[in-house]
């Protein structure tokens, strides 16, 4: 189960939620009942509570689920991640799906605060290094026609030094939907540029980590500009093949990905 505490902390909150939802009601984008409190967004409180923090045990570098794991995973052992250490918040299951799809393509920019808090529990929970965030950048097609990245607002919440024009896509790459592992990484190859050099470690921001083709991509640019570390940061994680959530315990039904 997943919490958000109150990001106001004068009484006045609830006189204020009142007025707002008299003049413009909100209703979830995923049960379609009225949203009370503004910090939730459009999102209701049962639906964000329904989400799924990733389960135990994880590969200890990029963090991905299996019920039988004894240290690295197999991707990891060998080497097949370029970046130095994953993590994310909750399991990408269906309500998440219509959460972040809302998000990019509805313009409900108010569920970016309550995903940003998801991932800053995270982050805060975890033995991150990194200090300088890095969303993922869109393509500049896409961002003149989306409005805003999403990754960029949902790191805004995580409260460290924000790259937000450190990285640059300059490939208009075509949807990862239905591609292979090697297939996205062949598409995703040379997407990324860096604009100036950096130093030291930094952590990259997403809304969701598919198979880690992106991240991948992302920490190459990242060291070939000067990190010495690269750290992975998302909302939500698309189990691998080799989780099954009966086997946890946990009822998940994982969505497919778009």
């Amino acid at each position: 189960m997943v919490y958000f505490d109150s990001p106001f902390a004068f009484p006045q909150r609830d006189v204020i939620d009142s007025i707002l939802n008299l003049l413009f009601p909100v209703s979830c984008v995923v049960c379609g009942s009225r949203v009370l409190e503004r910090r939730y967004g459009a999102a209701c409180p049962d639906c964000w509570s329904g989400l799924v923090p990733v389960p135990s045990p994880i590969c200890p570098q990029c963090g991905d689920p299996a019920p039988a794991i004894e240290g690295l995973c197999g991707l990891c052992r060998t080497n097949e991640h370029v970046f130095d250490f994953a993590r994310s918040a909750v399991l990408f299951t269906e309500t998440l799906r219509e959460i972040i799809h809302h998000l990019k393509y509805s313009d409900r920019v108010s569920l970016a605060k309550p995903l940003g808090d998801l991932l800053k529990e995270c982050l805060d929970r975890e033995p991150f290094l990194g200090r300088l965030i890095v969303p993922v950048p869109l393509h500049r097609t896409r961002a003149r026609g989306r409005g805003y990245n999403q990754a960029e607002l949902i790191a805004l919440r995580l409260g460290r030094p924000l790259a937000r024009d450190l990285l640059r896509r300059r490939k208009d790459t075509r949807s990862q939907t239905g591609l292979s592992r090697n297939q996205r990484t062949l598409n995703l190859a040379g997407a990324f540029e860096a604009r100036r050099s950096i130093s030291g470690g930094s952590i990259g921001v997403d809304d969701v980590y598919t198979t880690g083709s992106t991240m991948n991509e992302i920490a190459k640019t990242l060291k070939r500009a000067g990190a010495d570390r690269v750290e992975v940061l998302t909302v939500a994680r698309v189990a691998s093949s080799a989780y099954r959530a009966d086997e946890t315990g946990t009822s998940v039904r994982l969505p497919t990905v778009q």
